[in-house]
């Protein structure tokens, strides 16, 4: 009898344990909770696509703010290089010019140096030549060397004139 009671109180605390919610209050709370999901989920996501949307446009905005910024950038360094390139010609014709002035100028006085540096050596050629003269007669001719003729100077030096037109002197 004692088991028997035994099982029995078994049977009913089992049963308790094993117990079923009901259908439709599980139903009810799973479908509120996909409900809400889903609503964060949407909003989540159309949060996400305005927040993209922005940055798209926002980016695109600069892309072309850009763009122009870019454009103007390279006409005015057009202009400037034009307008350098220009003034750089001119300067460069001016310089020329006077380049050639300069040379035509240093030209015609180096002509004229050369003209009177030959007039000078002429003139000092000639007397040259008549210093030369003015030795052979001071000096008297005592002899010949050589198939030359031998000088005498004023302290008893014998000497004749090379091919060069120097004195040299003989060793006695």
């Amino acid at each position: 009898m004692k088991k028997l009671l035994l099982l029995s109180f078994f049977f009913i605390l089992s049963n308790t344990f094993y117990a079923q919610t009901s259908k439709t209050k599980e139903k009810t709370a799973t479908e509120k909770a996909t409900k809400d999901a889903k609503k964060t989920t949407d909003k989540v996501a159309k949060d996400s696509k305005a927040t993209a949307d922005k940055a798209q446009k926002d980016a695109k905005k600069t892309t072309k703010d850009s763009k122009a910024s870019a454009d103007k950038t390279t006409k005015e360094a057009k202009k400037t290089t034009d307008k350098v390139a220009k003034d750089s010609k001119a300067t460069a014709d001016k310089a020329t010019k006077e380049a050639k002035k300069t040379t035509d100028k240093v030209a015609k006085d180096s002509k004229m140096a050369t003209d009177k540096a030959t007039a000078t050596k002429k003139e000092v050629s000639k007397s040259a030549d008549k210093s030369k003269a003015a030795v052979k007669n001071t000096d008297k001719v005592t002899g010949e060397y050589n198939g030359k003729k031998v000088y005498t100077g004023p302290q008893g030096g014998k000497y004749y004139i090379n091919s060069n037109g120097n004195k040299t002197y003989i060793k006695q």
